[in-house]
């Protein structure tokens, strides 16, 4: 009875300084982990995104991300991409989206932050900066 009220207790307090949801995990395949507040957790379809997750695969995995405003990421195996900001309020014209493919593989299609405010969307890997105009691409970093 202990243990079950530690463990609600510790996924409130993940939530509780995690912020607002920016988006889900619609789908898993193999070993995916959350890096979130300095801890890792498995990822789980229907999860909750929150600005600075930290998403990493294992090999012969992946992850495909759903971003409130449409905006969609799947990421390929042995791969880690972090969430560095992002703001979606429409009806304050408020709008960002900072993403970094720290290495590994992903495939990015705009949502509504692209098409509204598209140079308030970076792609960031470690030899540069994808600059987002409302499109889809594949990105491999080695």
């Amino acid at each position: 009875m202990k243990i079950n009220f530690l463990i609600a207790a510790f996924s409130f307090m993940t939530v509780a300084f995690a912020g607002e949801p920016i988006g889900i995990i619609k789908n898993t395949q193999g070993e995916v982990f959350v890096k979130r507040n300095n801890a890792y957790v498995t990822a789980v379809k229907g999860e909750e995104l929150y600005t600075k997750d930290i998403l990493q695969t294992s090999v012969n995995s992946s992850v495909g991300l759903s971003f409130n405003d449409g905006t969609t990421v799947s990421v390929g195996p042995k791969s880690m991409l972090r969430v560095d900001d992002y703001l979606y309020k429409p009806y304050t014209s408020e709008y960002n989206l900072d993403l970094s493919l720290q290495k590994g593989t992903a495939a990015f299609e705009s949502g509504k932050i692209g098409k509204l405010a598209p140079k308030k969307v970076a792609f960031r890997v470690p030899q540069g900066l994808i600059g987002i105009r409302g499109t889809k691409f594949v990105v491999e970093v080695e």
